[in-house]
Protein backbone atom coordinates (compact mmCIF):
# COMPACT_ATOMS: atom_id res chain seq x y z
CA UNK A 1 0.00 0.00 0.00
CA UNK A 2 3.14 2.44 0.34
CA UNK A 3 2.60 3.32 -3.06
CA UNK A 4 -0.86 4.73 -2.84
CA UNK A 5 -0.19 6.52 0.56
CA UNK A 6 -1.57 9.32 -0.72
CA UNK A 7 -4.65 8.09 -2.18
CA UNK A 8 -7.10 8.44 0.52
CA UNK A 9 -6.69 11.79 0.97
CA UNK A 10 -6.49 12.58 -2.98
CA UNK A 11 -10.43 10.31 -2.87
CA UNK A 12 -12.28 12.39 -0.06
CA UNK A 13 -11.23 15.93 -1.31
CA UNK A 14 -11.97 14.86 -4.88
CA UNK A 15 -15.24 13.03 -3.40
CA UNK A 16 -16.30 16.50 -1.96
CA UNK A 17 -15.46 18.85 -5.03
CA UNK A 18 -17.44 16.29 -7.32
CA UNK A 19 -20.81 16.59 -5.17
CA UNK A 20 -20.00 20.58 -4.73
CA UNK A 21 -19.37 20.67 -8.74
CA UNK A 22 -22.42 18.33 -9.57
CA UNK A 23 -24.75 20.28 -7.21
CA UNK A 24 -23.52 23.42 -8.52
CA UNK A 25 -23.91 21.74 -12.37
CA UNK A 26 -27.35 20.44 -11.84
CA UNK A 27 -28.66 24.19 -10.75
CA UNK A 28 -26.66 26.03 -13.21
CA UNK A 29 -27.73 29.48 -13.79
CA UNK A 30 -25.59 31.82 -11.58
CA UNK A 31 -25.08 29.81 -9.07
CA UNK A 32 -23.19 27.79 -11.47
CA UNK A 33 -21.48 31.12 -12.91
CA UNK A 34 -20.42 31.59 -9.06
CA UNK A 35 -18.65 28.44 -8.38
CA UNK A 36 -16.67 28.91 -11.76
CA UNK A 37 -15.62 32.50 -11.01
CA UNK A 38 -14.81 31.60 -7.61
CA UNK A 39 -12.70 28.68 -9.38
CA UNK A 40 -11.26 30.71 -12.29
CA UNK A 41 -10.38 33.60 -9.10
CA UNK A 42 -8.36 30.95 -7.20
CA UNK A 43 -6.67 29.41 -10.10
CA UNK A 44 -6.04 33.21 -11.50
CA UNK A 45 -3.96 33.51 -8.09
CA UNK A 46 -2.12 30.80 -7.65
CA UNK A 47 -0.62 30.91 -11.59
CA UNK A 48 -0.15 34.46 -11.02
CA UNK A 49 2.02 33.73 -7.94
CA UNK A 50 3.74 30.83 -10.06
CA UNK A 51 5.00 32.87 -12.96
CA UNK A 52 5.22 36.34 -11.92
CA UNK A 53 8.59 37.69 -11.76
CA UNK A 54 7.37 39.60 -8.41
CA UNK A 55 4.55 39.74 -6.93
CA UNK A 56 2.43 43.47 -7.16
CA UNK A 57 -0.58 43.43 -5.37
CA UNK A 58 -1.86 46.52 -7.48
CA UNK A 59 -0.53 43.98 -11.07
CA UNK A 60 -2.40 41.42 -9.38
CA UNK A 61 -5.63 43.48 -8.71
CA UNK A 62 -5.18 45.05 -11.90
CA UNK A 63 -5.32 41.43 -13.48
CA UNK A 64 -8.43 40.43 -11.44
CA UNK A 65 -10.21 43.28 -12.64
CA UNK A 66 -9.88 42.64 -16.46
CA UNK A 67 -10.95 39.02 -15.84
CA UNK A 68 -13.90 40.11 -13.68
CA UNK A 69 -15.02 42.08 -16.37
CA UNK A 70 -14.19 39.56 -19.11
CA UNK A 71 -15.82 36.48 -17.36
CA UNK A 72 -19.15 38.93 -16.44
CA UNK A 73 -19.51 40.49 -19.24
CA UNK A 74 -18.18 38.21 -22.15
CA UNK A 75 -17.74 41.23 -24.10
CA UNK A 76 -14.28 40.94 -26.61
CA UNK A 77 -14.02 44.32 -27.56
CA UNK A 78 -13.74 45.47 -23.98
CA UNK A 79 -11.94 42.37 -22.91
CA UNK A 80 -8.92 43.25 -25.33
CA UNK A 81 -9.03 46.93 -24.27
CA UNK A 82 -8.81 46.05 -20.20
CA UNK A 83 -5.64 43.61 -21.17
CA UNK A 84 -3.95 46.16 -23.27
CA UNK A 85 -4.25 48.00 -20.30
CA UNK A 86 -3.44 45.83 -17.75
CA UNK A 87 -0.08 44.95 -20.01
CA UNK A 88 0.57 48.73 -20.24
CA UNK A 89 -0.15 49.22 -16.80
CA UNK A 90 2.45 46.17 -15.45
CA UNK A 91 4.69 47.63 -17.91
CA UNK A 92 4.54 51.29 -16.12
CA UNK A 93 4.98 49.34 -12.93
CA UNK A 94 7.81 48.54 -13.68
CA UNK A 95 7.75 44.88 -15.59
CA UNK A 96 9.29 44.59 -18.80
CA UNK A 97 7.45 44.06 -22.01
CA UNK A 98 8.28 40.31 -21.48
CA UNK A 99 6.83 40.18 -18.23
CA UNK A 100 3.82 41.99 -18.89
CA UNK A 101 2.99 39.79 -21.71
CA UNK A 102 3.33 37.18 -19.52
CA UNK A 103 1.10 38.62 -17.10
CA UNK A 104 -1.38 39.41 -19.78
CA UNK A 105 -1.33 35.52 -21.08
CA UNK A 106 -2.26 34.36 -17.29
CA UNK A 107 -5.48 36.15 -17.16
CA UNK A 108 -6.45 34.74 -21.05
CA UNK A 109 -5.30 31.54 -20.08
CA UNK A 110 -7.89 31.49 -16.75
CA UNK A 111 -10.42 33.23 -18.70
CA UNK A 112 -10.68 30.99 -21.64
CA UNK A 113 -11.65 27.81 -20.00
CA UNK A 114 -13.55 29.59 -17.78
CA UNK A 115 -16.26 31.09 -20.68
CA UNK A 116 -15.78 28.09 -21.94
CA UNK A 117 -17.18 25.92 -19.32
CA UNK A 118 -20.10 28.75 -18.99
CA UNK A 119 -20.83 28.43 -22.64
CA UNK A 120 -20.41 24.53 -22.83
CA UNK A 121 -23.31 24.41 -19.65
CA UNK A 122 -25.32 26.73 -21.55
CA UNK A 123 -25.32 24.69 -24.59
CA UNK A 124 -24.95 21.42 -23.80
CA UNK A 125 -24.73 19.64 -19.84
CA UNK A 126 -24.13 16.38 -21.43
CA UNK A 127 -20.91 17.83 -23.38
CA UNK A 128 -19.73 19.50 -20.29
CA UNK A 129 -19.78 16.50 -17.95
CA UNK A 130 -18.64 14.31 -20.83
CA UNK A 131 -15.51 16.65 -20.59
CA UNK A 132 -14.90 16.64 -17.51
CA UNK A 133 -15.46 12.85 -16.68
CA UNK A 134 -13.01 11.87 -19.68
CA UNK A 135 -10.66 14.42 -18.02
CA UNK A 136 -11.07 13.27 -14.71
CA UNK A 137 -10.38 9.61 -16.26
CA UNK A 138 -7.27 10.27 -17.81
CA UNK A 139 -5.91 11.81 -14.56
CA UNK A 140 -7.22 8.39 -12.41
CA UNK A 141 -5.94 6.08 -14.82
CA UNK A 142 -2.60 7.95 -15.58
CA UNK A 143 -2.07 8.03 -11.59
CA UNK A 144 -2.79 4.20 -11.25
CA UNK A 145 -0.83 2.97 -14.25
CA UNK A 146 1.73 5.22 -13.39
CA UNK A 147 1.77 3.72 -9.89
CA UNK A 148 0.98 -0.30 -10.86
CA UNK A 149 3.66 0.01 -14.13
CA UNK A 150 5.21 3.21 -14.71
CA UNK A 151 9.07 1.78 -15.86
CA UNK A 152 10.11 4.26 -18.11
CA UNK A 153 10.44 7.42 -16.99
CA UNK A 154 9.45 10.13 -19.80
CA UNK A 155 9.85 14.61 -19.81
CA UNK A 156 12.02 14.04 -16.78
CA UNK A 157 13.54 17.89 -16.79
CA UNK A 158 9.33 18.65 -16.08
CA UNK A 159 8.74 16.45 -13.72
CA UNK A 160 10.60 12.90 -12.37
CA UNK A 161 7.81 11.27 -11.68
CA UNK A 162 5.84 11.03 -15.26
CA UNK A 163 6.12 7.80 -17.13
CA UNK A 164 5.34 6.28 -20.30
CA UNK A 165 2.82 4.17 -18.86
CA UNK A 166 0.96 6.64 -16.85
CA UNK A 167 0.47 8.73 -20.26
CA UNK A 168 -0.32 5.61 -22.12
CA UNK A 169 -3.25 4.94 -19.61
CA UNK A 170 -4.52 8.55 -19.26
CA UNK A 171 -5.07 8.06 -23.31
CA UNK A 172 -6.74 5.10 -23.11
CA UNK A 173 -8.71 4.95 -20.01
CA UNK A 174 -10.32 8.62 -21.30
CA UNK A 175 -10.97 7.28 -24.39
CA UNK A 176 -12.88 3.87 -22.80
CA UNK A 177 -15.38 6.67 -20.91
CA UNK A 178 -15.56 8.65 -23.37
CA UNK A 179 -16.73 5.87 -25.73
CA UNK A 180 -18.96 4.38 -23.06
CA UNK A 181 -20.28 7.87 -22.26
CA UNK A 182 -20.79 8.73 -26.28
CA UNK A 183 -23.07 5.59 -26.27
CA UNK A 184 -25.61 6.12 -23.51
CA UNK A 185 -25.22 9.63 -24.53
CA UNK A 186 -27.08 8.89 -28.33
CA UNK A 187 -23.52 9.43 -30.00
CA UNK A 188 -21.26 7.46 -31.99
CA UNK A 189 -19.59 5.17 -29.52
CA UNK A 190 -16.05 5.47 -31.87
CA UNK A 191 -16.30 8.95 -32.31
CA UNK A 192 -16.73 9.65 -28.87
CA UNK A 193 -13.76 7.41 -27.90
CA UNK A 194 -11.60 9.10 -30.51
CA UNK A 195 -12.86 12.50 -29.03
CA UNK A 196 -12.28 11.19 -25.38
CA UNK A 197 -8.02 10.06 -26.14
CA UNK A 198 -8.14 13.81 -27.59
CA UNK A 199 -9.47 15.17 -24.07
CA UNK A 200 -6.81 12.78 -22.41
CA UNK A 201 -4.07 13.74 -24.31
CA UNK A 202 -4.60 17.38 -24.02
CA UNK A 203 -5.28 16.88 -20.22
CA UNK A 204 -1.53 15.24 -19.99
CA UNK A 205 -0.24 18.08 -21.99
CA UNK A 206 -2.19 20.37 -19.61
CA UNK A 207 -0.49 18.54 -16.43
CA UNK A 208 2.80 18.66 -18.01
CA UNK A 209 2.39 23.26 -18.60
CA UNK A 210 1.74 23.78 -15.06
CA UNK A 211 4.55 20.54 -13.83
CA UNK A 212 6.88 23.06 -16.24
CA UNK A 213 5.78 25.71 -14.50
CA UNK A 214 6.23 24.41 -10.92
CA UNK A 215 9.52 22.98 -11.45
CA UNK A 216 10.76 26.57 -12.67
CA UNK A 217 9.24 28.28 -9.47
CA UNK A 218 11.32 25.52 -7.60
CA UNK A 219 7.62 24.40 -5.97
CA UNK A 220 5.64 20.94 -5.24
CA UNK A 221 2.21 22.44 -5.73
CA UNK A 222 0.49 25.35 -6.63
CA UNK A 223 -0.86 25.90 -2.95
CA UNK A 224 -1.98 24.50 0.03
CA UNK A 225 -6.13 24.98 -0.42
CA UNK A 226 -6.46 21.04 -0.90
CA UNK A 227 -5.17 18.39 0.82
CA UNK A 228 -3.70 15.59 -1.19
CA UNK A 229 -4.32 17.74 -4.33
CA UNK A 230 -2.23 21.03 -3.34
CA UNK A 231 -3.57 24.08 -4.86
CA UNK A 232 -6.79 24.62 -6.93
CA UNK A 233 -4.43 24.89 -10.16
CA UNK A 234 -3.26 21.41 -9.30
CA UNK A 235 -6.92 20.18 -9.23
CA UNK A 236 -8.18 21.32 -12.84
CA UNK A 237 -4.45 21.93 -14.71
CA UNK A 238 -5.21 19.32 -17.28
CA UNK A 239 -8.68 20.93 -18.04
CA UNK A 240 -7.10 24.60 -18.86
CA UNK A 241 -6.19 22.74 -22.19
CA UNK A 242 -8.40 19.82 -22.65
CA UNK A 243 -11.68 22.22 -22.38
CA UNK A 244 -10.50 24.78 -25.08
CA UNK A 245 -9.20 21.31 -27.28
CA UNK A 246 -12.30 19.73 -27.27
CA UNK A 247 -14.21 23.23 -28.02
CA UNK A 248 -12.22 23.45 -31.52
CA UNK A 249 -13.40 19.51 -32.20
CA UNK A 250 -16.74 20.48 -31.46
CA UNK A 251 -16.84 24.04 -33.80
CA UNK A 252 -14.64 22.00 -36.26
CA UNK A 253 -17.94 18.88 -35.89
CA UNK A 254 -20.39 21.04 -35.93
CA UNK A 255 -21.56 19.40 -32.70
Amino acid sequence: MGRFSDLLPRVIVAAVLAALLGVALYLGGWIFSVVVYLAAVLVYYELYRLVAFKFSIVSFFAGLVALSVAFWTRSVSLTVLLLAIFGLANYMMGFSVKEAFVLISVVVFVMFPAYITIKLREESLFLLIYVMVCNWSADTFAYFFGKLFGRHRIFTKVSKGKTLEGYIGAILGSAVVGGVLGYYGGYNPLVAAAVGGYIGFFAQVGDLVESALKREKGVKDSGKLLPGHGGMLDRVDSILLSLPAFWVVKDLMGG
